[in-house]
């Protein structure tokens, strides 16, 4: 068979499907890139963390909203911003790279923040909308932000065998603070916010009792005390950390801090 002759077939068999770009090959055409089966929308939906955005996660119920005009639509998500990596070409070609290296267990070193980094990544994870590299440096696991890997290289030469109890360890984490200290908190919130830590947990694998007055006791693993204080901060005064103490006590010492510095 010549090549005109697969070419012929090409177009004819798959009309609709490809096309030729402008250097003469043959490429899936737009509407075929852009096509995600029906079946396939719960998948999507896991994969990007919204399985739980509406109340009716049924597939006629997802279809409807998809094919009602947006104009038409009564409802309205407002999504969480998130980094866009694409606006850089070397973190896009970075994201890449990272996860084919992931893919094919290759190490990989980079600088990171200054520091020259020799690294054995396992996962990409997206908190918040920022995009991390969680990997192993030196015997620990760690996680580094994307935007700020500079100057990476894939070691082909070299694989790696990840080991299961890191992937354990990722899977089960719902941040991306991986440090071995895991402290457990109390605190103690106020009837006026405590509907807002009932309706989704703000800490990591929190758990809360509700007491007759309408105040929460809260409970939560945190890695570090900068990992809780910025969340008690927004909820101020309505939420107090019973314990460890010293972790109160450091935050009301951050507090007269800044009103002296304020009073300057």
């Amino acid at each position: 068979m010549d090549l005109r002759t697969i070419e012929r077939d090409l177009g004819e068999r798959l009309h609709g499907l490809v096309e030729r770009n402008g250097d003469g090959r043959w490429q899936l055409t737009r509407t075929a890139l852009s096509t995600i089966p029906a079946k396939r929308l719960h998948d999507y939906a896991q994969l990007v963390g919204t399985t739980q955005l509406f109340p009716d996660t049924s597939l006629r119920y997802l279809l409807a909203q998809l094919e009602t005009p947006e104009s038409r639509r009564v409802m309205r998500v407002q999504s969480v911003p998130h980094e866009d990596l694409r606006e850089c070409t070397t973190h896009f070609a970075d994201f890449a790279r990272l996860q084919t290296s992931i893919e094919q267990r290759y190490e990989c070193r980079f600088t990171y923040k200054g520091k020259p980094r020799h690294a054995q990544p396992y996962r990409l994870i997206n908190k918040s909308g920022i995009w991390y590299l969680a990997a192993e440096e030196a015997g620990r696991l760690k996680n580094f932000s994307i935007a700020l890997i500079e100057s990476l290289q894939v070691d082909e030469s070299h694989r790696f065998t990840p080991k299961p109890e890191h992937h354990r360890f990722i899977d089960e984490k719902d941040d991306i603070w991986f440090t071995e200290a895991n402290n457990e908190v109390l605190l103690r919130v106020t009837p006026a916010v405590a509907h807002y830590f009932t309706r989704r947990a703000l800490l990591p694998q929190q758990q809360h009792r509700v007491d007759d007055d309408g105040s929460l006791l809260v409970t939560t693993k945190i890695n570090h005390i900068n990992q809780l204080l910025p969340v008690v901060r927004y909820w101020l005064p309505h939420v107090r950390i019973i314990s460890p103490t010293d972790w109160q006590q450091a935050l009301e010492a951050q507090l007269r801090d800044y009103l002296n510095q304020s009073a300057a």
